[in-house]
């Protein structure tokens, strides 16, 4: 059994996600950023974001631009993002917690995202929005493509070189809970 991606099927309007993004603020995700938002946020082993980087890619996150995140939504940006305020709240009730966060992701075309992991997040599920041909790469198990799937954040993954549009995808951090618990209540 696989344990760093789980594909699901779950209708979702891509669409309306994607015209529910134009509302949110982008930040791009990099060193500097992370110290800022999650404050010295540690991992179950009590490793931060920058112990699990290889040693060749710290200067570029130091400064990439390229791969950006929106802010969390608060109640009232939520109200104006009536999918994705549907969406989280579905998954909510089937994981059976309220520690989940919703983002959205971009992906500049004709750049990569470096080998890392999520610190502060248990899994995710993510649904790819844009830019499909893109696959996930694991350090340990290799490479996988996929439309919607739970991810194993906490393993070391990267995304190759975005070739032919900017990818963008939406994300369900889910904090406090392991793939393997996660995937079987989505079965």
């Amino acid at each position: 059994m696989n344990n760093s991606i789980h594909n699901i099927y779950f209708v979702i309007n891509r669409e309306m996600l994607i015209k529910e993004s134009e509302i949110c603020q982008f930040v791009p995700i990099n060193r500097v950023t992370l110290k800022r938002v999650q404050l010295g946020s540690y991992d179950a082993k009590g490793k931060k974001f920058s112990d699990y980087l290889n040693k060749e890619d710290k200067d570029w996150w130091m400064r990439q631009d390229t791969w950006q995140s929106s802010m969390n939504a608060d109640a009232e940006m939520l109200s104006k993002m009536p999918e994705t305020t549907r969406i989280l709240s579905i998954f909510k009730k089937i994981i059976g917690t309220n520690d989940i966060e919703a983002n959205f992701f971009t992906q500049k075309v004709g750049t990569n995202v470096k080998m890392h992991v999520d610190v502060g997040t248990a899994c995710a599920i993510n649904f790819i929005l844009k830019g499909k041909e893109t696959p996930i790469v694991f350090e340990e198990d290799g490479t996988f493509h996929y439309k919607d799937a739970l991810i194993n954040v906490s393993k070391k993954h990267m995304v190759p070189k975005q070739t032919s549009t900017d990818r963008m995808l939406f994300k369900l951090r889910i904090l406090n809970m392991p793939f393997e618990e996660v995937r079987e209540k989505l079965r």
